[in-house]
């Protein structure tokens, strides 16, 4: 009996590692590092879609919408695979937490954590810095995940952004061009 659990311990290691060692780093899915250019919102929207098939005991993304431009808005649950598959029961534990549920929250020692990247479009590094945050959840801070639930919304105004996105995309230089009244330097205002 011993030796059945040594081999399904390793059986499921196995699995786990396999899995873990095909989800890539946004750098690797993107081909280029962070930082570099801006990602348009269908490249991290996809990135958040690569993460979700990857580990999706661990990860669950969520449409909650679409932009006046027609672009998906979504949500990623990040957590442990127990927190994952009791998500409901910890919302409606911390809404009787808050006093807006009635009945008594049964143990809850589950933070929530919501992450709300890129209310304005020009202010763009932060949905980059979403993609790094869910890569770095997932492979650096796992136990982090043990008693928090981490909600990710990758950009709330894709549209500003990509609008962003596309003006520097096109305009910056390399090398920069420190010249002020270059275009680079000189957003056209929205509107």
């Amino acid at each position: 009996m011993q030796k059945f659990y040594i081999a399904l311990f390793l059986t499921l290691n196995a699995i786990t590692f396999s899995i873990a060692q095909n989800l890539q780093s946004p750098k690797d899915f993107l081909g280029y590092e962070l930082g570099t250019q801006f990602s348009r919102h269908h490249q991290v929207v996809d990135y958040f879609k690569h993460v979700a098939s990857q580990m999706p005991s661990q990860v669950k993304l969520e449409k909650y919408g679409q932009t006046n431009e027609r672009r998906p808005l979504y949500v990623a649950y990040v957590s442990s695979e127990e927190n994952i598959k009791n998500l409901e029961t910890i919302r409606q534990n911390n809404l009787k937490n808050a006093g807006v549920l009635d009945g008594n929250a049964s143990s809850n020692d589950i933070a929530i954590v919501w992450l709300s990247y890129n209310v304005h479009g020009n202010e763009a590094s932060s949905t980059e810095a979403s993609m790094n945050t869910l890569y770095k959840l997932l492979t650096e801070k796992q136990d982090w995940l043990k008693n928090t639930v981490v909600i990710i919304d990758p950009c709330m105004n894709p549209d500003g952004r990509d609008r962003y996105a596309n003006w520097f995309n096109e305009t910056s230089s390399q090398p920069y061009d420190i010249d002020q009244q270059a275009s680079e330097h000189n957003e056209p205002w929205p509107g």
